[in-house]
């Protein structure tokens, strides 16, 4: 039997999945690292973290793979996006990795908007001008950091730095790529309009390729170092967002997901570059080569309910969470009047404003810390389902939506979510959904399956459970998301942000 192992690069660990044809974990290996917050915006991360992460996982793995004899047919890497690392001709990092949460570059995004026009930026990248992707961040880079940019030979994303780990090759894929603000989401390619006026020297961008593209194999070095076999095939998967789309099963109009980690993005399927007339929802590459998603995203959503639990519950972390998630379901539908703007980074879709503030509002002498809780639970799922009806309106209606991450183990959580969207909410057995996707991308790269809704039907084929909408409380969300948006306008509209930023 064959086995393929997955590398899932995420904002707080790197994960090595061992992976039967069947889509079943055989084995893990993990390894958590820490970015690093300075001066409120800037968000750093050492890239000596990934490459000691990524040997460590290996290593277990290899040990693992020659005890049981396993026949590994190919590596696949899959990862967070929109983050920069300048690196020497040898790959060796410059400067800290300058990470996707990173606000430093609000200054670069002003440049950038006198030079090119907001409205041909978005309809050329499909993406929003905003210190959240990676030009306005290289861009820092070189007014910043000039000897830095100057002795760069490439900036590569996180992915593209694990890719050269492995293979020495400085590539990266349209998912990624899509990210930057400098690739054409109409012909993914490097737009050579935007190189020039934002002012990014296109020799310092990797080769681009398809997701799902076999881009080396494992170099000798890096066999030597873990104990796996030199040779064994590489593959880029992708954007960890974009892959596990392709495991939830967007893989067809009217399907979405919403996947909640550290953060929580709604992606839906299109079959062409979807465009908001606002600019509030993006345009990404697909997992899939020559499709496209449509794409809302949220800054900070689980990191907040770590934070809840952190600052709040000073058990050890399984009975902290366990006495937090107690407690939430002793709260009422509405929280007992308290509302949560989940906005501890900034905002990103539906408000896009990077000096937005985190809001609990409403609390009073008779405020149970479950009060707080289940706000953050609520809140969280009205900002999706605003971004839900964002991309509603311009694609397809959405017929069901598909959830993962982390919150989603918690049923409440999945109930408040069917009733926000006013829609069945499908849960997975298996919520490992950007590894299982880089892992269905790979099985049709490699032949296995013939295309990707059989792959999805053979590696996804577990249990999966409905949370469908309780009618009451559909109706009453509908009226705390009013109320979330009139509390955000008021706060803006007020200036409150500035005098606070």
């Amino acid at each position: 039997m064959e086995y393929i192992i997955i590398i899932d690069v995420g904002t707080s660990s790197l994960r090595s999945i061992v992976y039967n044809l069947k889509g079943e974990i055989i084995h893990e290996e993990a390894k958590e690292y820490h970015t690093v917050i300075t001066n409120g915006n800037n968000v750093e991360q050492d890239p000596e973290t990934w490459h000691d992460a990524l040997v460590f996982a290996l290593m277990n793995t290899a040990g693992y793979v020659e005890e049981n004899k396993l026949n590994i047919r190919t590596i696949a890497v899959t990862s967070q996006r929109a983050s920069v690392i300048p690196v020497d001709i040898k790959g060796q990092p410059l400067y800290n990795a300058i990470m996707w949460q990173d606000k430093r570059s609000t200054i670069q995004c002003s440049e950038i908007s006198s030079v090119i026009g907001i409205n041909d930026l978005y309809h050329k990248t499909g993406l929003r001008l905003d210190p959240y992707f990676s030009a306005p961040k290289m861009l820092w880079l070189k007014e910043k950091e000039p000897e830095i940019y100057k002795n760069a030979y490439k900036l590569l994303g996180v992915q593209d730095f694990v890719i050269h780990l492995l293979t020495g090759k400085f590539i990266t894929d349209w998912t990624q790529a899509s990210r930057t603000m400098l690739m054409n989401i109409n012909d993914f390619n490097w737009d050579e309009e935007l190189l020039s006026g934002i002012g990014i020297n296109a020799e310092l961008l990797p080769e681009l390729c398809a997701p799902g593209s076999i881009v080396g194999n494992l170099t000798e070095e890096m066999s030597q170092i873990t104990g796996l076999k030199s040779g064994i095939p590489i593959i880029i998967g992708g954007g960890d967002q974009q892959c596990a789309a392709l495991a939830l099963n967007v893989l067809r109009p009217g399907s979405a997901e919403a996947n909640t980690g550290t953060g929580s993005f709604v992606i839906a399927f299109s079959e062409k570059p979807a465009f908001d007339k606002d600019m509030r929802t993006l345009c990404s590459a697909a997992a899939m080569p020559g499709k496209w998603i449509a794409e809302a995203g949220i800054f900070n959503t689980g990191a907040i309910y770590r934070w809840v639990k952190e600052q709040f519950y000073s058990e050890s972390v399984e009975s902290s969470f366990k006495m937090l998630n107690n407690e939430a379901l002793e709260s009422t539908v509405g929280a007992n009047g308290v509302l949560l703007l989940p906005h501890f980074q900034g905002s990103a879709a539906p408000y896009w404003n990077p000096m937005a503030k985190g809001v609990i509002f409403n609390l009073t002498l008779g405020t149970k810390r479950g009060d707080v809780a289940r706000a953050v639970l609520e809140g969280i799922a009205l900002e999706i389902a605003d971004n839900i009806h964002l991309i509603e309106n311009i694609s397809d209606e959405i017929n069901m939506v598909s959830v993962a991450g982390g919150m989603t183990k918690f049923d409440l959580f999945d109930e408040i979510q069917a009733s926000t969207f006013n829609k069945n909410v499908i849960k997975y057995e298996n919520s490992e959904a950007s590894s299982l996707g880089a892992l269905i991308s790979s099985a049709v790269t490699l032949g296995i399956y013939d295309n990707y809704n059989e792959a999805f039907e053979n590696i996804c084929n577990g249990k999966q459970e409905i949370f469908e909408p309780d009618k009451d409380n559909a109706i009453k969300y509908a009226e705390l998301l009013k109320r979330k948006n009139s509390l955000y306008n008021a706060l803006e509209k007020g200036d409150i942000y500035k005098l606070f930023s």
